[in-house]
């Protein structure tokens, strides 16, 4: 079952006896770990009826006695085994008890990635509940955060949900402590208002005046003048110039991905497959008569080659990036042989 279905399982109050929880997302895994805890155990015998082990410190006959122990004022014992793939090669034990485990104890493995040819493994697989907890894709934020977002209280305009999203990307732990901030700083607020990027921007992007936003939206009308002042503004205000390279680029694949869609007819299908919010869509459609196919191409080939020399370059960041924004939007025939970085790629034709 998926995190979101682990949830609703544990809310039920049918429990399982074995559990593996499996995946590599840690903030998932804790999250799971606590609720674990308040649906299983009643906080006064806490203490007397939970035990959490670490697989490659522990021999099984340790965790077998435990988990045979009937639970104290309460109905049921947990048990958590973390690091679960590296238990103790004597296994034979557990075996037996998978097969005929107490009524009365809960016992969670966790393991992040379960070789599932083992033995162990395979036979906990037909024996118990097994819960993944995936790092997500990108296409799955927008949807946990608002979750987050729905339990704290607060409604982030789609601006600022994706401002969010690109700007932490799949770190959930550091999406929950930035929506914990954004919390106390609109703690003074109605709760009903809407949280714009401005705020978000405020709380998490040390206060700056634009976005990154800003500057993909004007290289892609190819408005260099506006462009390279964006650019400066906001590396000046603490942007990392990797950090706005990757953006750069997540604005080529995105072209180059609508250009494919719409040239085969699904141009219906543009919103969803390029994760964008439908407030910037109608913008970006407009953008995208500006470029073509090769153009895109280009694009690409020599944000690879500025990437190459931001990571290894004693060239500044901002120069490379001037010059990347120069090329494709004040000058865009221009030759690449300009000093600041080489295009090898440019007559490969591939995207």
């Amino acid at each position: 079952m998926t995190f979101q279905d682990a949830l609703h399982h544990l809310d039920q109050g049918t429990f399982s006896p074995l559990y593996l929880i499996t995946g590599d997302e840690p903030y998932l895994i804790d999250h799971l770990r606590h609720e674990f805890l308040k649906k299983i155990l009643d906080p006064a015998a806490h203490s007397f009826n939970f035990n959490a082990f670490r697989a490659e410190e522990t021999k099984p006959d340790t965790i077998l006695s435990v988990a045979n122990t009937f639970p104290i004022l309460s109905p049921h014992r947990l048990v958590l085994i973390q690091n679960a793939d590296q238990l103790k090669d004597d296994q034979a034990l557990l075996l037996d008890y998978l097969s005929n485990p107490s009524e009365t104890t809960i016992l969670v493995f966790i393991a992040e990635k379960p070789d599932m040819r083992k033995k162990f493994f395979s036979t906990l697989k037909k024996k118990a509940t097994i819960i993944a907890c995936p790092r997500p894709r990108e296409r799955e934020l927008p949807l946990l955060i608002r979750q987050e977002t729905k339990k704290l209280g607060l409604h982030l305009s789609e601006e600022a949900l994706w401002f969010l999203k690109e700007h932490l990307g799949c770190n959930l732990l550091a999406i929950h402590q930035e929506l914990e901030k954004i919390a106390l700083y609109h703690a003074g607020e109605d709760q009903e208002s809407e949280i714009t990027m401005d705020v978000v921007q405020t709380v998490i992007g040390n206060g700056r005046s634009h976005s990154i936003f800003e500057l993909t939206h004007a290289v892609g009308q190819r408005d260099g003048q506006a462009a390279l002042k964006l650019l400066e503004a906001i590396l000046s205000e603490g942007a990392h110039p990797l950090f706005v390279l990757s953006m750069l680029t997540r604005l080529w694949r995105q072209m180059a991905m609508a250009k494919m869609l719409i040239a085969s007819g699904q141009s219906s299908t543009v919103p969803k497959k390029i994760s964008m919010p439908p407030s910037l869509l109608q913008a970006f459609l407009k953008q995208l008569k500006k470029w073509s196919l090769e153009d895109i191409r280009k694009a690409f080939a020599i944000s690879l080659s500025a990437d190459s020399q931001l990571k290894g370059s004693p060239l500044k960041g901002k120069l490379i990036l001037e010059t990347l924004i120069f090329d494709l939007c004040l000058h865009p025939q221009t030759s690449t042989e300009n000093g600041a970085y080489s295009t090898p790629f440019l007559s490969s034709g591939r995207l």
